[in-house]
């Protein structure tokens, strides 16, 4: 959490340069007239803080109307009349007041005070659970802190040198460039600082405690490498002073009081038994009375918070934290400083009535480093074969920072100080790559793999790496065999060095291309394999497995198993939001990947919000554009198309293909077909035949071109070019693109689609119906309905059965218009709730055949066509629907052709009624009711 603190200061007259000579390290806003400085405290977001600075001679005419304003922080009331004297009760009413001051000497100290104050004040701590089974929200923030943790292991191992130092020095100095007095502390920290001086020169130098805890808060990578001299130093000094304290004392309680907003409050409540972590230094006191004077002053907004914190010296191990009084200007505050990645258990919390302060009681715990240990020994044994330095990138980018990570190679690139250039390359291909840079990480790579063949003894089992990602970048533009070549190479090289984890990534990314190509089952072995062997060298809980958990979910996805693949899906979410900070790309994946499976269940609502969860992330991480968006962006087209809203549809495959053709455009892979294939299926809905002909054959082209003799995607490619022939009226045109369809479909490496199957015989059935071939067409169709029956139940299946079942009805074969309406009821009746309007309109369609087949059979037919009505007007009156109009008319018939008039006159008349209540019932519709009432009592009499 970020606050930045605006300075205000209103005066009538005009005082800037005064105020300027007096005190150049605060950047005052002036403003001297009352509306304007309202105005402008009314326009700032309600999550910065002001400070306010008033002469006593116009600060009564303005309090009253900005007090209420949530920004405003803190009043300071400058008096150049000695005398002046502030009432009691103008205390009282406005509570913000700190006091009322007739130097420029004694303002500007308290307001620096204040800005400390506000400080400490800021958030401090993060939550996640003991056991890490916890909401998302929650589990997120162990991400964080896993990280903070391997930040911290690599920081203690970089070079702790002169350029280390100077880098501080240089950042210092570049903050505070306008500031002469801290200028001149950062001169005096660079020629006399040492490094067992560290903890003097943090208690001692708010330019150092500011700089460094906000850059702690904020995750501020970059600045926090730029510091990594001075906490490497702290760190230690800590860990001395810790180790005296354990000689003496085997626990210690102390305290920190703190104001924090309602809703974090209700937060902490609700966490008891929970973990909770420090993001920063932690600053505490031996007295309780010293905590207190932080919290003295209470405020409607905030909740006054004290934090009893219990540490047992002998039992933790992980909690290192020591007293510094004895480095402090204030020695009287008994300061306790804790270490970066503190954890503590939240005991209890309760409300003190006397005072009305909650009191959290916490003790320090291991678990939170028990938590991460696995995470962090496996990054031990890496670091162990690398460099601090090369670890520290590769960490940059885990994390998702990969602008940083490019920045930090490129100027390692420049000043290798003995670092292997090979590897800077590779990460430097590695950073470029994330970013989608695709064409600048292909040069790195070469450059890379050149450098680690081309020496005395050339190192092949590194090249192994390389090879991999040079693959990777083959597979992206669709150069599936070549990639699938490297991959097999670099899969030979890591068995041949007994490098495992390189043998995990090589099977994986050998199972993806295998997937591409439509060989699922040799694909899912593949992935297999590469989970087994990751789950035996990374922890139980890794990013790596979590990618793997993916791979094998998509696979499931396309084998039609979507029980599984959710499984791994949610297992690879559930990883990667305990691995991973907030808002890493790979979380956005996660989305991306459940709304793909959602789709095909045909939950296009709930992949919808994923789609567009997983697009937000993803424009956050890659503002720029990437080709991540580009594939979200097709599949929100496609979504749309499904809900059969087309110009949205259209809206967003546009969307994605100028991003595509703007930054990736020599890239030719399976989601441009996709692409090209969602423009013919909409653009086919839209009735514009000629441009959903050329984009469907682009689509076909490019598959002929991609994808091996029977893939399912050339199948739907033909099936496309039929429908739209079709359309055209060219039958016996369509009827050749059906006829290729299904004879691919015939040669799937895989088992064959139900769903393509009975597309393909429904499709030629409708085309040998056009050309007067009404019997083989409707037996085509009959055997597409009973494909379609063997595959998972979904809404827009059971749709396309009942336009099958109509054509039956309309026919009067009613035996297969049962048939069908059975199986569509069946579908829609595991699909979607008891009461949906599409289950009412199934029962309709079974009433609607028995009363035809009754005309011509039997009274059995009568009394099913009754029941079939009767289930369906429950649902319609329910939904207090038009067609309980016809349901009611429908009931009526029935009863008027078993003889039993008054029953039916009853139905004729509700369904009249019913007219009236609609007044948009069609006048035909009324008309026919009352001839049908006319008549039964005509019978009657």
């Amino acid at each position: 959490m970020t606050i930045r603190i605006i300075f205000i200061w209103y005066d009538i007259n005009i005082i800037k340069d005064d105020v300027y000579n007096q005190c150049n390290d605060i950047l005052f806003t002036f403003h001297h007239d009352q509306q304007s400085c309202i105005d402008f405290i009314k326009s700032t977001p309600k999550n910065e803080t002001i400070f306010f600075v008033s002469s006593s001679s116009y600060v009564v005419e303005i309090l009253p109307l900005i007090n209420d304003f949530r920004q405003l922080n803190s009043i300071f009331i400058y008096s150049i009349d000695q005398e002046y004297k502030v009432g009691e009760n103008m205390f009282d009413k406005y509570s913000k007041i700190i006091g009322v001051f007739d130097k420029f000497e004694d303002l500007f100290q308290s307001i620096h005070d204040h800005i400390d104050l506000v400080n400490k004040q800021i958030e401090t701590f993060k939550f996640y659970e003991k056991h890490q089974k916890s909401t998302r929200q929650l589990s997120k923030e162990f991400g964080s802190f896993l990280w903070l943790r391997l930040f911290k292991d690599v920081i203690l191992l970089l070079p702790h040198d002169e350029q280390a130092k100077q880098e501080i020095i240089e950042k210092l100095k570049e903050y505070n460039r306008n500031n002469n007095k801290q200028m001149r502390l950062i001169e005096n920290f660079d020629q006399t600082y040492k490094s067992e001086d560290a903890l003097l020169w943090y208690t001692k130098e708010s330019f150092l405690y500011n700089h460094l805890n906000k850059a702690l808060r904020t995750e501020d990578i970059e600045f926090l490498y730029k510091f990594r001299y001075f906490i490497s130093d702290l760190s230690k000094n800590l860990l001395c002073e810790y180790e005296q304290l354990k000689e003496s004392l085997d626990s210690i309680v102390t305290y920190r009081g703190v104001q924090i907003s309602k809703d974090e409050a209700k937060n902490l409540e609700s966490s008891v038994g929970k973990l909770i972590s420090t993001n920063g230094y932690l600053s505490t006191s031996f007295e309780k009375s010293i905590a207190l004077t932080f919290i003295t002053e209470s405020r409607e907004e905030k909740e006054r918070i004290l934090f009893e914190i219990e540490c047992d010296l002998h039992n933790t191990d992980s909690i290192i934290l020591a007293p510094i009084a004895h480095y402090s200007n204030n020695p009287s505050e008994e300061e306790v400083l804790f270490d970066l990645d503190a954890a503590f258990e939240i005991l209890s919390v309760s409300r003190d009535l006397l005072s009305n302060i909650v009191v959290v009681k916490m003790k320090t715990t291991d678990e939170g480093s028990i938590l991460a240990q696995q995470y962090i020994k496996q990054h031990r044994r890496y670091i162990n074969t690398s460099s601090a330095k090369l670890i520290y990138g590769r960490l940059l980018a885990e994390i998702g920072q990969y602008d940083k990570c490019q920045q930090y190679f490129e100027h390692l690139l420049e000043n290798p100080n003995g670092e292997d250039v090979s590897f800077i390359y590779y990460y430097l291909g590695m950073s470029e790559f994330n970013k989608g840079n695709y064409e600048n990480a292909l040069e790195y790579y070469k450059h890379s793999y050149d450098m680690l063949l081309n020496t005395e003894i050339p190192r092949v089992g590194s090249s192994a790496c390389v090879l991999n990602d040079i693959g990777s970048i083959l597979s992206i533009r669709g150069q599936y065999d070549q990639a699938l070549d490297y991959y097999i190479r670099a899969l030979k090289i890591s068995q041949d060095h007994s490098n495992y984890p390189m043998i995990a990534v090589s099977l994986g990314s050998i199972g993806i291309i295998y997937r591409i190509k439509g060989e699922y089952h040799r694909a899912l072995d593949y992935q297999m394999r590469c989970l087994d062997m990751k789950e035996k060298y990374l922890p139980n809980e890794h990013r790596e497995i979590a990618r793997t958990s993916d791979h094998i979910a998509t696979v499931f996805n396309d084998l039609g198993d979507f029980v599984n693949a959710m499984k791994y899906h949610q297992k690879s979410l559930e990883m990667n939001e305990k691995c991973l900070p907030i808002g890493h790309d790979s979380i956005g994946s996660s989305f991306n990947h459940l709304a793909h499976v959602l789709t095909n269940q045909g939950k296009y609502d709930e992949a919808l919000d994923y789609y567009i969860a997983s697009l937000k992330n993803k424009e956050n991480v890659f503002p720029n554009g990437h080709i991540s968006i580009v594939k979200i962006l097709s599949k929100i087209g496609y979504i749309y198309y499904l809900k059969k809203d087309y110009n949205f549809a259209f809206d967003y495959l546009e969307k994605s293909m100028k991003m595509r053709e703007n930054l990736f455009s020599d890239i030719h892979d399976v989601n441009l077909l996709s692409t090209l294939t969602y423009f013919g299926l909409v653009l086919i809905k839209q009735h514009k035949y000629d441009d959903a002909l050329i984009y469907s054959k682009s689509a076909f082209d490019l598959a002929k071109a991609l994808l091996p003799l029977g893939h399912e995607d050339m199948t739907d490619c033909l099936t496309n070019i039929g429908i739209i022939y079709r359309e055209m009226g060219n039958y016996s045109e369509a009827f050749e693109y059906f006829k290729k369809a299904h004879e691919n479909e015939d040669v799937n490496p895989t088992k064959p689609s139900f769903i393509r199957l009975a597309r393909n015989y429904d499709n030629m059935g409708i085309c040998l119906y056009q050309q007067g071939n009404d019997e083989t067409g409707l037996k085509y169709r009959m055997k597409a309905v009973r494909l379609i029956e063997q595959a998972s139940p979904r809404t827009q299946h059971a749709d396309w059965i009942d336009t099958i079942g109509n054509m039956f009805l309309e026919k009067k074969i009613f035996d297969e218009a049962l048939e069908c309406y059975l199986i569509s009821l069946n579908m829609k009746l595991e699909c979607l709730p008891a009461n949906h309007v599409d289950i009412a309109d199934s029962l309709m369609f079974l009433g609607d055949v028995y009363v035809e087949k009754a005309n011509l059979e039997n009274k059995q037919c009568k009394l099913k066509a009754r029941s079939y009505y009767e289930q369906a007007l429950i649902i319609y009156q329910k939904l207090d629907h038009y067609n309980t109009i016809y349901i009611l008319n429908a009931i009526g018939d029935v009863y008027e052709k078993m003889h039993k008039y008054r029953l039916a006159i009853l139905y004729y008349r509700k369904a009249l009624e019913m007219c009236e209540k609609y007044s948009s019932a069609d006048k035909s519709v009324r008309e026919r009711i009352e001839n049908n009432m006319a008549r039964v009592q005509w019978l009657m009499n």
